[in-house]
């Protein structure tokens, strides 16, 4: 509310296109993200960005700061091909103004490598995280987080690239640069037990699978919600993996609570709603519950 009220002054006070007006859409997006108002989180980074583009131009370091932030959103709203362009946008404003080798512009490079993985993109993808890694490690040390999140990058493109071995071993890299971190560190080591439970699942190793799913429910009903769509989607994929196990009445409620929380959250034309209906649904025929 206070966001919100602070665009409504700045507006009032000094027009739809200021600066000020720019910099409390900015804020307002990133509240919106954190209660994980997808759409509405977008809608204020657009608004910030068209300001910022504007007034700033297109190779201010403020325009690649709200792109950054408008490619986050876009990814998880699984729009890729946007969220690429923005990081690439960001990344090359970072560049002229920093240089390549700056730690700004390998987080960005780590995100959009992270986001080529998200549409198939594998080589490409690695190329981008390598070079992050590259700098990462070179100017901020082997046990940075900044590393660790490049890592989980990495982890999750091998992985979606069919190569579960290789990705364990980064996700295992990660996590164990988290662990050391402080506790603010709990929700990057929760997104990393859950990527370990899918490729551990993929690899049919239904036990240690389950493990890294509850530890990452754990972590995520405490710190976010049980119905943030995080947790859902935990949830979800844990539920899967006690298909395994042969309790199929207990996957079955499971996956229901997934469904409920991740609609109320994200909608339900989202995809993680739509694959959560649809495993439900199969599920049902399975068990013929």
């Amino acid at each position: 509310m206070c966001h919100e009220r602070a665009v409504a002054v700045f507006t009032h006070v000094y027009g739809p296109s200021h600066l000020a007006v720019a910099s409390a859409l900015h804020s307002l997006g990133g509240a919106r993200r954190s209660l994980s108002e997808l759409p509405e989180a977008r809608r204020c980074y657009e608004r910030a960005l068209a300001i910022r583009l504007r007034c700033l131009g297109a190779e201010h370091a403020l325009s690649a700061v709200t792109l950054n932030n408008l490619g986050a959103v876009l990814q998880q709203l699984s729009e890729h091909r946007a969220a690429i362009k923005c990081y690439q946008h960001a990344h090359g404003i970072e560049v002229k103004l920093l240089g390549r080798d700056s730690t700004t512009a390998a987080a960005t490079l780590s995100n959009l490598g992270a986001a080529h993985g998200d549409v198939g993109e594998t080589a490409c993808a690695l190329n981008c995280l390598q070079g992050a890694l590259t700098i990462q490690e070179r100017l901020l040390g082997a046990e940075n987080p900044s590393v660790a999140a490049t890592l989980h990058n990495f982890g999750t493109a091998l992985a979606g690239a069919g190569r579960g071995r290789e990705a364990v071993k980064y996700f295992w890299r990660a996590f164990n640069i988290w662990a050391k971190a402080p506790v603010s560190c709990q929700i990057d080591i929760a997104a990393t037990l859950h990527c370990l439970g899918n490729v551990y699942r993929g690899l049919s190793e239904s036990t240690s699978a389950a493990k890294c799913f509850t530890g990452a429910l754990r972590i995520r009903e405490q710190v976010l919600s049980p119905t943030h769509p995080d947790t859902a989607r935990t949830r979800h994929c844990a539920a899967l993996a006690v298909c395994a196990s042969g309790d199929l009445p207990g996957a079955l409620q499971e996956l229901e609570l997934a469904v409920t929380s991740l609609i109320g959250s994200l909608g339900g034309s989202h995809p993680w709603a739509l694959q959560a209906r649809a495993d439900v649904e199969e599920l049902r025929q399975i068990a013929h519950l």
